[in-house]
């Protein structure tokens, strides 16, 4: 009888020990995958969109360049698209934040520091916070609020807001999209109105990023003329499947 028990008695220290292990290293794993920043952010993002392709603003196809490792070169005859006056930032695919990182980092101690030094050199503003502040970090690395887009016309919205220009003068080739340096916004093609007000009330709800001052009403008219479709859809459950969370405002689970 006394054999019997240290056998049980060893049998289930060990399974408890095998147990304990593998929550262990399944917990290691979550750890690693963890998007906490936003390099990571975008190596995901360049996993996903490299099946899909095509770019947020313009709908333009784009594929991985052989020259420049980890860069995604532009297509313009797929879509018509010209530069401005950059044309060689408007051959690659940059990752563009839809509510900016100025948004979210201004009012952060890290964004205006005078005297922010990082390993021997002297940062300020968002690189000073990516290097600094963990938060920051997790909300810049946020996969719901970053696309992919031609990189002159990133370089040319900045970070002015969404909203409507009259007569859509048009500086991208048939590419829909304006900006108007002078009254600082720009405007979208009308198929991406609704994910832009998506993403601007999903950024309000999670970190209480307000949505620009005056345009409340407008996205809200976005959100209804352009309702999800489906890849916004399957996009949104994938980054929820990484992420572990979605988008409220996708799939109509308003907060």
């Amino acid at each position: 009888m006394r054999t019997f028990f240290y056998r049980f008695l060893f049998l289930s220290i060990l399974f408890l020990g095998i147990t304990i292990l593998s929550q262990n290293q399944t917990e290691e794993r979550s750890e690693k995958s963890r998007i906490t920043d936003f390099q990571k952010a975008k190596r995901v993002l360049k996993r996903f969109y490299e099946k899909v392709g095509k770019d947020f603003y313009c709908g333009c196809a784009f594929e991985k360049d052989e020259t420049e490792l980890g860069r995604f070169k532009i297509n313009f005859e797929s879509c018509g698209l010209d530069f401005r006056k950059d044309a060689k930032r408007q051959t690659w695919i940059e990752w563009e934040h839809i509510v900016p990182a100025h948004s979210f980092g201004k009012s952060r101690e890290c964004w205006t520091k005078p005297n922010c030094e990082v390993g021997g050199k002297l940062l300020r503003g968002r690189k000073c916070c990516s290097a600094t502040d963990p938060e920051f970090n997790l909300i810049e690395a946020d996969l719901h609020n970053i696309v992919p887009v031609p990189g002159e016309i990133n370089a040319d919205r900045g970070i002015f807001p969404f909203g409507d220009i009259p007569g859509e003068p048009r500086a991208y080739g048939q590419c829909d999209f304006e900006v108007n340096f002078k009254d600082s916004v720009a405007e979208p093609k009308a198929d991406i109105r609704g994910d832009i007000a998506r993403i601007y009330f999903y950024m309000e709800w999670k970190y209480r990023i307000p949505v620009p001052e005056g345009k409340r009403e407008l996205y809200e008219s976005w959100s209804r003329l352009d309702p999800p479709d489906t890849f916004e859809i399957r996009k949104n459950e994938i980054v929820e499947r990484i992420q572990k969370n979605g988008n409220p405002f996708v799939v109509g689970d308003t907060p």
